[in-house]
């Protein structure tokens, strides 16, 4: 027997997981913080309680901060811990009532007024009041919060920037008056950058309060090791009651033989990490669950024009993908093409007559590269170590090669991806694979900030807010998600999506694809709708 953790693993378990994917010898296991579910009678109608549900994630740095992104582990951790005011389950797309109790718009939709709960109490004993509000918000809208790491990301940081004023007339009511109007406001609240932290531990901890996470949540930050793990425990005085488990454990696994044999064994309790190439195995065996999730995520490839300047050169790139490959074989059929370019099927923006700005056409491809004289040009191609992007950075180089290109790549640990893609500077900044999960499940949150020229996308990583014309969008995207006959938002956003295109193509889409959850058997009353869009609900779930 192979001891993980503190649980016994036979070798036998391993080997079934390795066969699954075609693998054999050079299995890593699991490190020591796994946990173990609970041997629970599972006699009798009353819930079971207790134990230990471990989660596979992507990896983890161990910093923990709605305004600093690096994992979708670390984001996941945040949604365990903190609570936002408004909350969207994605069993509905809805938003719903959080940390705020109610609220109420004024006729001309500027001005949001909620009322908070009251008597809801923080993991540090404090009681939640408007001024944790102001104080975890201001680190989204303001980039000189003192608490800010260097780098952070603020995912609210756009509303902010139609902000007027936010305001707290009182303990329990936080005004926010608009320079515009925002139909997607409530949405966005919900997101992570809109979760609440106390405003006592940001004093204390200021900058390090990813390491140190303190909110309202079903889970407490217990302890965290980069590269290792994350673990949780459950608060008892979570405002919806005590979580049935006792203990989340986020755990980094990397290697894909390990989290398929350790779904099996048990080890894992569950994921959205799932290798693709194991789910039509993993559908038959009696000891897991495999979850129909939604194809609710875009993967694409960004194309950054300071380093690649002909519109001809990125647009036979586009031309180039073989995504039939992708989808075969770095998604092993869990995709589809891209045929509402940027949104996804299980949007209502979804418009299939997009289709043709992801046709492939390699003799085309060929011909734009000729005529723009970068035959034998040398691109950088820059991937994620792990889950899909090492096959489709292989298939992408060699399509790229088949039309003239000469391609360098570089394989990056998970961790640290995301800040190189921050980088302009960096020498593979050329051709970067990457994907957009719908956190907050609308089409402003996929084309709205993918298009956005001051965004994270349009400025560090792809170089489109240095295009003539690229400021329109920003006033284009707003326009459009305010739209509010479903029809016409729909049109809006497809005339975007073809012009941004056809003008710039600064965005090359791969597939739609979903996040493969699997739990273990044993696991009951999970949301796996949300940990497909990488978004952690784990206060109903037991083991």
């Amino acid at each position: 027997m192979m001891e993980i953790g503190n649980h016994n693993v036979s070798r036998r378990t391993l080997l079934r997981g390795a066969s699954i994917l075609g693998m054999g010898a050079g299995l890593t296991g699991l490190l020591a913080a796994c946990g173990i579910a609970a041997e629970d009678d599972k006699s009798g109608d009353s819930p079971k309680t207790g134990g230990t549900l471990t989660l596979a994630i992507d990896g983890t740095s161990a910093v923990n901060d709605p305004a600093y992104y690096t994992t979708l582990g670390d984001w996941m951790v945040v949604d365990c811990v903190c609570r936002g005011l408004t909350f969207i389950s994605f069993e509905t797309n809805e938003p719903q009532a959080d940390l705020a109790e109610s609220w109420t718009i004024s006729d001309d939709q500027l001005t949001y007024t909620f009322k908070l709960r009251q008597g809801v109490t923080f993991h540090d004993g404090t009681t939640f009041t408007s001024a944790d509000v102001l104080a975890s918000l201001d680190r989204q809208f303001n980039d000189k919060n003192k608490t800010l790491l260097e780098g952070s990301s603020r995912p609210l940081k756009a509303m902010g920037e139609n902000l007027a004023a936010l305001t707290a007339p009182d303990d329990y009511t936080v005004v926010f008056k608009l320079k515009k109007a925002d139909r997607t406001l409530l949405g966005r609240l919900s997101d992570i950058g809109g979760r609440i932290i106390s405003k006592a531990a940001l004093e204390k901890y200021g900058s390090d309060i990813g390491k140190n996470l303190v909110g309202t949540g079903p889970f407490t930050f217990s302890a965290a090791t980069s590269g290792q793990s994350v673990t949780l425990e459950a608060f008892d005085k979570f405002r919806l009651g005590k979580p049935p488990i006792d203990r989340l454990v986020l755990q980094q696994v990397t290697d894909p033989s390990t989290i398929v044999s350790s779904l099996l064994s048990g080890d894992i309790g569950a994921t959205q990490f799932t290798p693709y190439s194991a789910l039509e195995q993993l559908k038959s065996d009696k000891s897991v669950t495999v979850y129909d999730t939604p194809k609710s995520f875009d993967a694409f490839m960004m194309m950054d024009v300071r380093r690649i300047p002909e519109l001809d050169v990125r647009k036979a790139i586009n031309l180039a993908i073989d995504r039939d490959s992708l989808i075969s074989q770095a998604f092993f059929g869990a995709a589809v093409k891209p045929d509402g370019y940027t949104i996804p099927p299980n949007q209502d923006a979804y418009d299939a007559t997009l289709a043709d700005i992801s046709t492939t056409n390699v003799e085309q491809a060929k011909a734009l590269i000729k005529s723009a004289g970068a035959t034998g040009r040398t691109v950088h191609l820059m991937a994620a170590s792990d889950s899909w992007h090492p096959k489709a950075a292989q298939i992408i180089a060699q399509n790229l090669t088949d039309i003239g290109l000469k391609v360098e790549t570089d394989s990056v640990d998970p961790a640290t991806y995301f800040n190189r893609l921050l980088n302009p500077d960096d020498e593979y900044h050329d051709l970067m694979i990457w994907e957009r999960n719908g956190y907050y499940p609308d089409a402003d949150d996929m084309i709205g900030s993918l298009a956005k020229p001051s965004g994270v996308y349009g400025d560090y990583i792809s170089g489109f807010t240095t295009l003539d014309g690229s400021a329109d969008y920003a006033d284009m995207l707003f326009e459009a998600k305010n739209i509010t006959d479903a029809t016409a938002r729909k049109t809006r956003y497809s005339e975007i999506q073809r012009a941004w295109a056809e003008k710039y193509m600064t965005l090359s889409m791969l597939v739609c694809a979903a996040n493969p959850v699997v739990s273990g058997a044993d696991v009951e009353n999970m949301n796996w709708r949300a940990l497909g869009n990488h978004r952690c609900y784990m206060e109903n779930a037991s083991v």
